[in-house]
């Protein structure tokens, strides 16, 4: 037990080093619904493109720096794939966007007046409303005679595009659309989404309405005048990274704005400036990078980054839910794969974040953590006529501290009775437990033993006080009341596993991608740390589930 410990020992001083229960935000489980999403991800697909340049290139090809190396994808940001630091700058700022003659817009400064408010539309969360307009507007060529007005601070002609994630990618590639401040906003929370409309022009406003998971307030207009201007009046933003622009829908190529400049002129084509508070990594656009030059046969994208790019502040790393066919494990199921690039087989994404802690160390624990997510651990069981959830703890996504999960990677303890009464934690994170083989797809009902969990816990030794959401630990004690659970009651409460062990497939593809930039090359050190890492995985994901499951990462 302890010679594994101190083999991991390195590896679980990544999580260690964060104070307090911080440390347990490590490998968060995101969940697959699309409401989620719109909480989490909101600033996925965020960059810069504020620079020097007047226009910035996003191709649909594959940049000639792109490789495969040792099976791993090297991905090269050329400005789509890492979002930069640019601060909002547009607050109490009115912008005029004229067609020009090159059939783009040019942007210019107007009065700040706001027009007054519409009638209510009643827009949903993560939708849209249809509106007429009173006019035919020209809109890059078209005219226009319908408006989709979505809760994100965006209008789209032609189709609502809903399910896309703030963000450049959809930004570009949705549908025409018109950004006054494209983010996750949430007007079930507050505030009004409301249209007026007169024989010239149509005002939609957007007031006080609060960025998603966020308590703040957003307010602005966009007004439409039948002859093609458009007028964006952005009076209180505090929702602090969204896109601002115009696009024809369909598009690779965007010109990059500075809006609070009024530049550039000439513009052709999509204009935007995206706001971001942090550098990050933009998840869908790495996706849909690497599904362009492979093969749409891996069900898990496993990426690194050459620098700390973590899109979720506060993580170590976490796992991504795609899509979800699979019944009876307590995972919703959902299908967001084509917003990622792939028309059927990306179920997943395990984010890892900067490949320079696993320099020397395979952090196995964490990795296999995350690529376990892909299932688990959401696993309620029937007690007392309900679905109860004592099996779990930290967000609900992870095993209870109290659960004797065999030493699962997906937290809770191997538990050892000590005694009448008396539990003692002997040892954690060595792979998957026959629970989590059920969830996974790789074990039969039949073949599950019962577990337990101890209610009632109490008499720590040491005395820190755990709970279910605690972090796994060896060497605790305490006393409870054991609560054997068996795999009926698991069924009782989910429903049979859809499809059952019998007719789920062993083997999971998945592809190891290592995204570069200019700040922090893929030096050949960092290719050979991830390429270690991705060929040993496969025999430790083979024995961590003993023998049942199979990884194959190899690159065609």
């Amino acid at each position: 037990m302890w010679g594994f410990l101190a083999l991991a020992g390195a590896t679980l001083a990544l999580l260690a080093a964060l104070p307090g229960d911080e440390r347990l935000l490590c490998g968060t489980r995101r969940d697959a619904s699309r409401q989620t999403l719109a909480l989490h991800r909101y600033f996925e697909g965020a960059r810069v493109l504020r620079s020097l340049q007047r226009r910035t290139q996003v191709p649909d090809l594959t940049s000639p720096a792109d490789r495969d190396v040792a099976h791993v994808a090297v991905l090269e940001d050329r400005g789509d794939l890492v979002a930069r630091r640019n601060p909002l700058d547009l607050e109490a700022t009115a912008l005029r966007f004229f067609p020009n003659a090159f059939g783009g817009y040019d942007v210019f400064p107007r009065g700040p007046e706001r027009e007054p408010a519409g009638e209510p539309l009643g827009v949903a969360t993560g939708s849209a409303a249809l509106v007429d307009l009173p006019f035919a507007f020209p809109f890059f060529g078209r005219r226009e005679f319908r408006v989709f007005v979505h809760a994100d601070g965006a209008l789209t002609f032609g189709q609502a595009g809903l399910g896309s994630l703030p963000g450049l990618p959809d930004f570009l590639a949705g549908p025409p659309r018109v950004a006054a401040f494209f983010t996750r906003l949430d007007p079930s929370r507050g505030g009004s989404v409301t249209a007026r409309l007169t024989p010239d022009r149509a005002v939609f406003e957007w007031r006080d309405v609060p960025g998603a998971g966020q308590i703040n307030r957003n307010s602005f207009q966009v007004v439409l005048d039948r002859s093609g201007e458009i007028d964006l009046v952005l009076a209180t933003l505090e929702t602090r990274e969204g896109v601002v622009g115009l696009s024809p829908g369909g598009a690779h190529d965007v010109t990059a704005a500075d809006l609070s400049t009024f530049e550039p002129r000439g513009a052709r084509g999509a204009l935007a400036e995206v706001f971001s508070e942090t550098e990050k990594v933009d998840l869908v656009a790495v996706a849909r990078r690497f599904y362009r030059s492979h093969p749409d046969l891996f069900e898990q994208l496993v990426v690194y980054t050459t620098r700390p790019l973590n899109p979720q502040p506060g993580t170590l790393a976490f796992e991504l839910n795609v899509k979800n066919e699979i019944l009876g494990i307590g995972l919703d199921t959902n299908d967001d794969a084509l917003l990622y690039g792939s028309a059927s087989a990306l179920r997943s994404i395990a984010y890892m974040d900067t490949i320079d802690p696993y320099l020397e160390v395979d952090g196995f624990e964490i990795l296999g953590h995350e690529v376990g997510h892909r299932w688990l651990a959401r696993l309620l069981f029937r007690k007392d006529g309900g679905a109860n959830a004592s099996l779990l703890g930290r967000g609900a996504v992870h095993w209870s501290f109290f659960a004797d999960t065999d030493a699962s990677v997906l937290e809770g303890n191997d538990l050892e009775e000590r005694g009448p009464g008396r539990f003692e934690t002997v040892e954690i994170a060595t792979g998957y437990s026959p629970l989590d083989q059920y969830a996974m797809g790789l074990r039969a009902a039949s073949e599950t033993g019962p577990t337990f969990y101890v209610e009632a816990p109490d008499d720590f030794r040491p005395n820190r006080g755990y709970k279910a959401s605690s972090g796994p630990e060896p060497g605790v004690s305490f006393t409870g009341v054991k609560r054997e659970v068996l795999i009926a009651d698991v069924i009782a409460a989910l429903g049979p596993r859809v499809p059952p062990a019998e007719a789920a497939p062993r083997l999971l593809r998945q592809a190891f991608v290592l995204v570069a930039d200019a700040a922090a090359p893929a030096t050949d050190v960092r290719l050979r740390a991830l390429a270690r890492i991705r060929a040993r995985f496969e025999p430790w994901y083979r024995e961590a589930t003993g023998g049942r499951g199979m990884v194959d990462s190899t690159l065609p």
